[in-house]
């Protein structure tokens, strides 16, 4: 039999250990804590006209195309979220929602850090943080098919609003994952003087890249507003990234 002692403190290293999973990753003195995220996401990596995007760049930044593998040579990435948790700064669990992004890989004119700009995007909550995004009406449904062959997964993502409309239909089979971690930096394009950090867990499913492609089918359309000029046509897919599992820390810089 265990000793009330024993237990006693068995019970203690347990809550100690619960307390430190839910503490976000800790901020250095020019960072600001601003809330923590789960989602779902899917991520698909294009290579659009380049006249097209220059049109979204503020003074002082250039493109700068994605150089390493699944995205080497895409210009533009879209990336759709269903996020299903989510908390403020203080704790407050919010609803959670569905919304995709359009940002482009950039840097500083005599910079050589490349960072993400979004310049675009349709959520039920608005313009949200980076000032970009259409308010739009959301229609997704994700499903898992699990028998004795491979996995397979299907998704259908719809939004809708300020003049804009966004579909995707895809399937795909399940392939191995990749457990991920790091930094990423993210900039506004209507204010690029704002930004965010994301310190991000993740497990990545490349679903299509170079030769490596087990994707059965995709679908996307985008149209109207700032989308109609990029899918024009000549615009391709480089490669797609499922991500089931992917949570953050949301920091911002501070002067």
């Amino acid at each position: 039999m265990m000793h009330l002692k024993s237990l006693g403190n068995r019970l203690a290293a347990a809550a100690a250990l619960t307390i430190a999973l839910a503490l976000p990753s800790l901020a250095n003195a020019a960072e600001l804590y601003s809330g923590s995220n789960s989602d779902v996401r899917t991520v698909l990596y294009y290579k659009a006209s380049t006249a097209a995007l220059s049109k979204f760049l503020p003074a002082g930044w250039e493109l700068s195309p994605f150089t390493t593998a699944p995205s080497a040579g895409a210009n533009l990435q879209i990336e759709f979220v269903d996020q299903l948790y989510a908390v403020d700064p203080k704790g407050t669990v919010g609803a959670p929602y569905r919304y995709v992004l359009f940002g482009i890989p950039v840097h500083k004119t005599g910079s050589s850090e490349s960072v993400l700009m979004l310049f675009d995007g349709l959520s039920r909550g608005g313009a949200g943080p980076y000032g970009i995004a259409e308010t739009a009406k959301d229609d997704v449904n994700r499903g898992v098919h699990y028998n004795s062959s491979p996995t397979t997964v299907s998704e259908t993502w719809n939004f809708e609003g300020g003049g804009e409309k966004v579909s995707l239909q895809m399937e795909f089979e399940r392939g191995p994952m990749t457990l991920e971690k790091g930094d990423s930096h993210v900039y506004s394009q209507l204010k690029p003087e704002f930004s965010r950090i994301y310190r991000y867990n993740e497990a990545a499913d490349v679903v299509k890249s170079g030769d490596a492609n087990h994707l059965h089918g995709l679908s996307l359309k985008a149209e109207g507003g700032k989308l109609t000029a990029i899918f024009d046509g000549s615009e391709s897919l480089v490669s797609v990234v499922s991500l089931p599992v992917y949570s953050r820390d949301i920091l911002v810089p501070q002067p």
